[in-house]
Order: C-alpha cells, then structure tokens, then sequence
C-alpha cells in the first residue's frame, strides 16, 4: 500500500533549521528541503507528481504548518 503522506518526523534529523536569532521563524526547513518543497510545488501544478512525490508533498506541507503554528505561538 502506497503511503499517503511521509511522516513529517522524518525530516527531523536533517531537514530542520533552528534560528535562534529570528524570533518570528525560529523553526524552518534547511535550506536544501526549502528546494525540495519548491521542486515539489512547482510539480503539483503541473500534475506531473508520482505517488511517493505526492506523499512526500503531503507531509512538507504538514511540517509547514505545523511551524507555522509553533513560530506564530512563539512570537506572541
């Protein structure tokens, strides 16, 4: 059975910047995973994803928010 979205731990050991210094997005993807998601949107639009892509996709996309909502508490 294909896998519906990666699981976004698993970028935890390599993919994930902590930035002490900015202290409105301390939590973001590594530079190179930053490329890999645009790689990936840029995909999407043109319905040209594979299955293991879309999963990929899927859990970047959940990794995004779930920093957005931990920098945004953060911030406030």
């Amino acid at each position: 059975m294909k896998e519906l979205m990666k699981q976004p731990s698993s970028w935890l050991p390599n993919g994930i910047k902590f930035n002490l210094s900015d202290q409105f997005r301390p939590f973001s993807f590594t530079e190179e995973l930053q490329i890999r998601l645009e790689e990936l949107l840029e995909k999407n639009k043109e319905n040209l994803l594979n299955p293991d892509e879309q999963a990929e996709l899927a859990g970047l996309l959940e990794l995004e928010k779930i920093f957005s909502f931990i920098n945004a508490k953060l911030a406030s």
